[in-house]
């Protein structure tokens, strides 16, 4: 399952990067038109129905490349790839960790690495950015919803989305230049609020420690 996953993340992150070159290039990002052209959620046919969440062993993940930790319910895959976008002339660095909790549930930690222009200043363009790349990736995609939030005092978006039988739902934050992202996807019938809400809260940034004289 996570291979769908994983492909619709790398055209999102080019989709993303595309559509910053873009905006960056022209100067526009007016606050009026950033709010109507933010995806608008649409009532979804059927809701999620919560299934009891078994004992899950969670063990937590560091990550040196992200600077980060997080807790996964088994030992994640770790995949690392450069990704050549000729359209803006830079080679968008990411590194994936997916871990599956059984055959229809995988959770999955991204961390993007872009140029130092893109700053927290273009934040939450970013992240709008994101999630249309991921919305017109797959035509069956319908979002359910997407809230802005501050996360630890950086920007951040939740998202909910359904694709057929599948939910995919996550939460990524811009931190500086990096991009951190938080997602489940699961068969529909099995869906587990408790189990998203433990890994994405288990995210933690590792500030790296000073030493002294």
């Amino acid at each position: 399952m996570w291979t769908g996953m994983f492909q619709t993340m790398k055209k999102s992150l080019i989709a993303m990067s595309v559509g910053l070159f873009s905006m960056i290039g022209a100067q526009v990002l007016a606050a009026e038109t950033a709010a109507a052209q933010r995806p608008q959620a649409q009532k979804a046919p059927e809701m999620a129905v919560q299934v009891p969440a078994k004992t899950i062993d969670w063990k937590e993940f560091h990550s040196s490349v992200g600077r980060c930790r997080v807790s996964f319910p088994s030992a994640p895959e770790h995949v690392s790839q450069r990704l050549t976008t000729p359209e803006i002339g830079y080679d968008l660095k990411y590194d994936a960790y997916i871990s599956s909790l059984d055959k229809k549930t995988v959770f999955m930690l991204l961390v993007a690495q872009y140029p130092d222009y893109v700053d927290q200043t273009y934040a939450q363009m970013s992240l709008e950015a994101f999630l249309n790349g991921i919305l017109t990736y797959n035509p069956e995609n319908q979002l359910i919803f997407a809230d802005l939030l501050l996360v630890n005092g950086n920007e951040a978006l939740d998202f909910f989305i359904r694709a057929g039988g599948v939910y995919f739902k996550g939460r990524a934050i811009m931190v500086k230049n990096s991009l951190y992202l938080m997602a489940m996807e699961c068969d529909v019938k099995l869906y587990d609020e408790q189990n998203y809400n433990k890994f994405v809260e288990s995210f933690k940034l590792v500030i790296p420690e000073v030493k002294t004289k």
